[in-house]
Formats: C-alpha cells, sequence, structure tokens
C-alpha cells in the first residue's frame, strides 16, 4: 500500500470527522476551547464577562493575530491584505448604552478601516459605525447629513448603501448609517460614546435603526485593502443615556425652477416629455420646459425634482448598478427614490445624490441628445459633477 496515500486518506478522514463535529456544537463553546483554529473567517465567545468576535474575509492573505486581554481589554495587529473586523463588548446592542473606552495605542498603515463602535439590527437590516479613529483615510462616504455635537467631539452623520455584501444574515442588500469624528480622538486617554446621541440623529436624517438591536455590539477594529497595524484598546459600560437633541441637518443654497448642466458634457437632465411612471430621464443640449425642474423640500435636506414639462419626479427607481438609467415617477410619489441631495462637489458644481439608492446621477460621457440619465454609486468624476443654472 502507498504511505503517501495512506496519510493524505487520514487526513481527509479527520477533516471530514471534525467537520461534522463542528456542525453538531455550538460554534462559541467550541472556538473557545480551541481558539488557534482557523477553519473558520467567523470566531466569537466570550472572555471575562465581555463578547468577542473575529471576523476575516474570503480570500484575506497574510496574518491577523487577535488577543483577549483581561476585562474588555483587546488587542490585535495585522499585516494582511482583504478586510477584517474585530473586537471586543456586549453580545446585544442597546440604544442607551454609554459606551466607555481607552485607546492605548492605534496605527493604520494602507488601505482603510476605523476603530469604533459598531453593530448591526433588523427590520431592517442596518450596520451602524461611530467611528473614534482611523488611518490616512478619514470614513466619510456620500453627503453629511447632519453634523452632531456629543462626548466633547463633533461628528458628521453619513450613510451609504452595500449591494450584495457579507453581514450577519449572509450575503445581503443593506444600508450603512454612520458617525464619524471631524478629528480623531486621543489615545491613552478615557472617552464615552453617548450611543443614543448618534441613533437619534440618524432617525432624524430619515435613517431610524431598525426594531431589532439584539445583534452584538463591539468597540471594533476594521481593516480592508492592502495595510498593516496594531491596535490596543479596553472597552467598558459607562452608563446609560436616552440622548439630547439633534441639529438641523445642513441647508441647501438651491431653490426654484434649475436646470443641471453636466460638467463633462454640457447637457442638461431632460424630462423628454415622457410621462409615464418608470420612463427614463435623459440629456439635452435644451433650455426648454422639459429641462426645467422645479426643486421642491423633501425635508431633512432632501428635494424632489419636479419636471416643469412633464409634472413627474426624478426617481432613482431602486436601481443600484453602476450606470443603470434613471427614471421619472408620478409627482404623487414621496418615497425615498424620488428624494435627492445636494452635495458640494466645488468650484460651483454639485453631486445629485439619491436618499433611497445613494446613488449618484452621472453623464456617463454621454454626448448626443436623448441620451439617457445614468447612476453611479460613489463617484467624483466630472461626469456626476451638476451645474445649477436658471
Amino acid at each position: 500500500m502507498n504511505n503517501r496515500f495512506t496519510h493524505s486518506t487520514l487526513i481527509m478522514m479527520l477533516v471530514f470527522l471534525f467537520a461534522s463535529f463542528l456542525s453538531s456544537c455550538e460554534k462559541e463553546d467550541l472556538l473557545e476551547g480551541v481558539p488557534e483554529l482557523q477553519l473558520k473567517t467567523y470566531e466569537s465567545g466570550t472572555h471575562d464577562g465581555y463578547f468577542w468576535s473575529l471576523w476575516k474575509s474570503d480570500g484575506l492573505s497574510g496574518s491577523v493575530n487577535y488577543t483577549n486581554g483581561s476585562g474588555g481589554n483587546y488587542s490585535v495587529s495585522w499585516n494582511m491584505n482583504g478586510n477584517f473586523t474585530c473586537g471586543k463588548g456586549w453580545s446585544s446592542g442597546s440604544r442607551t448604552r454609554v459606551v466607555g473606552y481607552n485607546c492605548g495605542s492605534f496605527s493604520l498603515n494602507g488601505g482603510g478601516g476605523s476603530m469604533a463602535y459598531y453593530g448591526w439590527t433588523r427590520n431592517p437590516l442596518m450596520e451602524y459605525y461611530v467611528n473614534e479613529k482611523w488611518g490616512a483615510t478619514r470614513p466619510a462616504d456620500g453627503g453629511i447629513l447632519r453634523t452632531i455635537t456629543s462626548d466633547g467631539g463633533t461628528y458628521n452623520v453619513y450613510t451609504s448603501w452595500r449591494s450584495n455584501a457579507p453581514s450577519i444574515d449572509g450575503t445581503q442588500s443593506f444600508r450603512q448609517i454612520y458617525s464619524t469624528r471631524t478629528s480623531q480622538n486621543s489615545t491613552g486617554a478615557n472617552h464615552t460614546i453617548t450611543f443614543a446621541n448618534h441613533a437619534n440623529a440618524w432617525a432624524a436624517s430619515g435613517y431610524g435603526l431598525g426594531s431589532d438591536i439584539s445583534p452584538s455590539a463591539i468597540l471594533l477594529t476594521e481593516a480592508w485593502g492592502t495595510s498593516n497595524g496594531y491596535c490596543n484598546v479596553t472597552v467598558w459600560e459607562s452608563g446609560s443615556s436616552s440622548g439630547g437633541t439633534t441639529t438641523p441637518p445642513p441647508s441647501s443654497p438651491i431653490s426654484g425652477t434649475k436646470r443641471f448642466v453636466n460638467r463633462a458634457t454640457g447637457l442638461s437632465i431632460d424630462g423628454m416629455g415622457r410621462t409615464s411612471n418608470g420612463s427614463d430621464a435623459g440629456q439635452y443640449n435644451s433650455s426648454s420646459s422639459n429641462a426645467h425642474w422645479n426643486i421642491v423640500s423633501a425635508g431633512s435636506g432632501y428635494y424632489y425634482l419636479v419636471n416643469q414639462g412633464t409634472n413627474m419626479k426624478l426617481d432613482g427607481y431602486g436601481r443600484t448598478s453602476n450606470g443603470s438609467a434613471c427614471a421619472q415617477y408620478s409627482n404623487s410619489t414621496t418615497h425615498v427614490n424620488a428624494q435627492w441631495q445636494f452635495i458640494d462637489a466645488g468650484s460651483g458644481y454639485y453631486y445629485i445624490q439619491n436618499r433611497g439608492t445613494n446613488m449618484r446621477l452621472d453623464g456617463y460621457g454621454r454626448t448626443s441628445n436623448g441620451s439617457a440619465l445614468a447612476q453611479y454609486n460613489g463617484t467624483t468624476h466630472v461626469n456626476a459633477q451638476w451645474q445649477i443654472v436658471d
């Protein structure tokens, strides 16, 4: 008998038996007993009265070394390409928790990421962050929904839409909502995060957390891309609070009836005379009524854009694929897909971003009269920059 074949067969049998054992045991209990196992991309458990977790993306290369310290302390060092999240906290979230923490050391070189209070809700499925520290890139995807002051710092509120991405319920599409400090918090000192202040501000911006906040909540370290770094932090519960009042959202200087002219193509957004729900909006070198839009406040810093020629509202139509066409819908709709935010792009131009889909209007480099108006996620290209003219 071939010894090489016998050895390989034995390994395969052991892997099969262990996989069967995994399926019949509680993951947390098993991983507590054998923390060195690398058979799963997600590990979690309890340590010294705190919940902890470590998630690594499929295909991550390099190393991520997580260690639980005493009480609410943990440390993590990494040198990798991929995405990981880890941290220590609580097995269930809370709307009123005041989080105490002390970050003794934090460095993040290359890639992106942050140190944050982090968790999920269901009904709807949402991922939330309160970002306290980061590397070279400040987490700030999308336009500023509002600015709040909490725990001695100033935070901007942002939201983004994730399509077919990893979640606590498998691959899903879901909304991220987060607050990011305007400047990083200090190391080596005790700090607090009054979570209710952020949850209240998110709700006032139209993005209230889901009704089920029972999934775990941790003081997170996350990194993605090609990066290396180190974090050592201690977390504890520092009381409870229902939060204070929120400041109003930033106002827009936009009002009245305007044309939106693309910076790259010179074409205007045009209703094309189309009056059927779901019909595509177009682009045209025109100053007719079909190229003029009434800007009507929808509240919370968002606006309806009503075509003067057709009386139809510009509508993202729930489309989240880059390059998808932008539609129109009856003036009677008040859906978030018909609500738009103006984000200053500088030099007198704006990004026009949909509230429902988080997509930005994009000329897509099309210069033919009647070409479709597209949408694109998070782009800063000149094709997504619009000048507002009479």
